[in-house]
């Protein structure tokens, strides 16, 4: 038996490690001890492991990612350690070259040969170990789900993506069913589920797949019902203890559980009088297990008597989005039969806007009504284009009718092999790239299909587009509060007085140069060294009472 540590460097991401936990079945199938860390273990946590699996994703990870793996390398041979996941697979030399590990684990693990194991199984297609997540407080934003795949691959291998490396080979791996049903024996039905295919509808077996789908419960009706969650607990303790693994998190959370179910029993006054008291019993007792033993008879038939009913809809998923070029009328028909929720699409250039129009509209003739699309920028497009994509999005939602929710993701593209973000599209400049960040990180990342909430955030045409990302962040960030005070009314006269050529100064100044170095310089002219003034104002100074309207203008007009 082995003592196996799963590692996930201290990243922030919305999905768990998939391939760690289908690492972890492995092991845990084996009869191995599994336990999974979220960042840099302590010593004493790491010394008596036998094998540590690191999972990578971003490339602009790699940083931290390597800090990651270097903090184990310090404490365990070098060749116990195996590296594997996106930024592993895209950049092995890179990993090996600075770490010093040769074990990288490159596309998928269909062999546990590649783990130096005679067995030959295929981890890939193994049911993943939701209890890893457990062993760390980090909660995935998206964890409780089924996350499936039913195709690898995509045949389109566009230049700025990376499964043409990744997933080179196409192929139809429909095998859904056993994938969900393992989840739901093991740890219970979960209600969305999440299909990670880079492109489905490149399957010559889609009404197979989508029917496989139909058949699990994904049919547009309510037909889920919340499981009994105390019963789900008492089940994961049981596992761990099986596994030998620390519960004691899972019973204190056990405990949470039945007082806030408690509390919503106080209408039925004898009933949550019981319950208070076996729970006052199972909290102040040295013996939480036992006692949660002792009584799990009458607990669980009381939990299972008033816990909610409700029934709701189950939605699917496509999280890697829907390729707009293969919709038609026949896959369309074959998609609406089953509950998306969001129907994702890509707008990745300016001439992708007819294909993703006629896309959407066949989805809403089709009764989809929850839209999400992803829009590249940074790539090969012009800053223009970016707001006319976001443009034509919000209104193809918004003159669709109230009943139809649309949401566009703007996403930076940076090269698939470089180690940060910093990446400049020809067309691009440091500045309006930052300022299209703060814009998106004040809506949260995503652009509503309000028209007066698109043009606040990004301009009514692509005059004003351009005017905002030539202010500064920090006005762009708190848009009210320097509007309220005059200062973005001051700017704008400021910017409007200047030539074109002048324009251009400002913009290149502010991509290359520290501002208080440029306000001294002498390379400038007057009226780009006064505008240059407003860029080095932040809140938090006026919040101070360090700065004020006035005071910003005579600094201003004394250059």
């Amino acid at each position: 038996m082995e003592e196996i540590l799963l590692v996930e460097p201290d990243y922030k991401n919305k999905f768990p490690p998939l391939g760690l936990m289908k690492i972890a079945t492995y092991h845990r199938n084996k009869g191995d001890t599994v336990e999974f860390y979220k960042g840099q273990a302590p010593y004493t946590q790491i010394i008596s492991k036998d094998r540590v699996y690191i999972t990578t994703l971003f490339t602009f990870h790699y940083d931290i990612t390597v800090k990651c793996i270097s903090h184990y390398a310090k404490y365990l041979k070098r060749d116990s350690i195996f590296i594997g996941g996106i930024a592993a697979t895209l950049m092995a030399s890179d990993f090996k070259r600075d770490t010093g590990i040769n074990n990288i684990i490159e596309r998928q693990l269909f062999s546990s040969r590649a783990l130096g194991y005679e067995d030959n199984i295929n981890i890939d297609s193994l049911p993943l170990d939701y209890d890893i997540l457990d062993d760390i407080s980090y909660r995935y934003p998206a964890g409780d789900n089924y996350f499936v795949h039913t195709t690898r691959g995509c045949p389109r291998g566009c230049e700025f993506c990376a499964v043409r490396v990744l997933e080179p080979k196409f192929e139809t791996t429909n095998n859904i069913i056993d994938q969900v049903r393992r989840v739901d024996e093991i740890y219970g039905k979960k209600r969305n589920l999440f299909v990670m295919d880079n492109n489905v509808l490149c399957s010559p077996k889609l009404r197979e797949i989508i029917e496989d789908i139909r058949s699990l419960g994904f049919t547009g009706e309510a037909n889920y019902i919340w499981p009994n969650q105390f019963k789900q607990m008492l089940e994961k303790i049981k596992r761990r203890k099986k596994f030998g693994v620390d519960y004691s998190k899972q019973l204190f959370e056990t405990v949470d559980l039945l007082e806030t179910f408690a509390n919503r029993l106080k209408r039925y006054p004898r009933v949550h009088g019981e319950l208070d008291e076996v729970i006052n019993l199972i909290k102040t007792s040295d013996n939480i297990d036992g006692e949660l033993e002792t009584h799990s008879e009458f607990l669980s038939a009381i939990v299972e008597k008033y816990r909610p009913r409700t029934k709701m809809i189950r939605y699917v998923d496509f999280n890697q989005g829907i390729d707009a070029r293969l919709i038609n009328k026949r896959s369309m028909k074959i998609l609406s039969t089953i509950p998306i929720r969001p129907f994702r699409l890509a707008c990745d250039s300016i001439e992708d806007i007819n294909r993703f129009n006629r896309a959407t509209k066949l989805a809403i003739e089709n009764n989809v009504r929850h839209f999400s699309n992803y829009i590249l920028y940074n790539w090969k497009d012009r800053p223009e284009d970016l707001w006319i994509r976001l443009n034509n999005a919000v209104s193809l939602y918004s003159e669709n009718g109230t009943n139809i929710d649309g949401f566009s993701f703007p996403m930076k593209y940076a090269p698939i092999k470089e180690k940060d973000r910093r990446h400049i599209g020809e067309f691009w400049n440091r500045k309006y790239l930052s300022a299209v960040n703060v814009i998106i990180n004040v809506t949260n990342g995503v652009v509503a299909k309000e028209k007066d909430f698109f043009f606040e955030a990004f301009g009514s045409n692509i005059e004003e587009f351009f005017e905002i990302l030539g202010m500064p962040d920090e006005f762009i960030r708190f848009r009210h509060f320097f509007r309220d005070n005059g200062l973005i009314d001051y700017w704008k006269t400021l910017f409007h007085s200047l030539s074109e050529e002048e324009k251009m100064r400002l913009i290149d100044v502010l991509c290359k140069q520290k501002l208080n170095e440029s306000i001294r310089s002498d390379g400038h002219s007057k009226r780009v060294k006064k505008m240059l003034v407003l860029y080095t104002l932040n809140k938090s100074q006026f919040d101070r009472g360090e700065r004020s309207y006035q005071s910003v203008v005579n600094e201003v007009e004394s250059i």
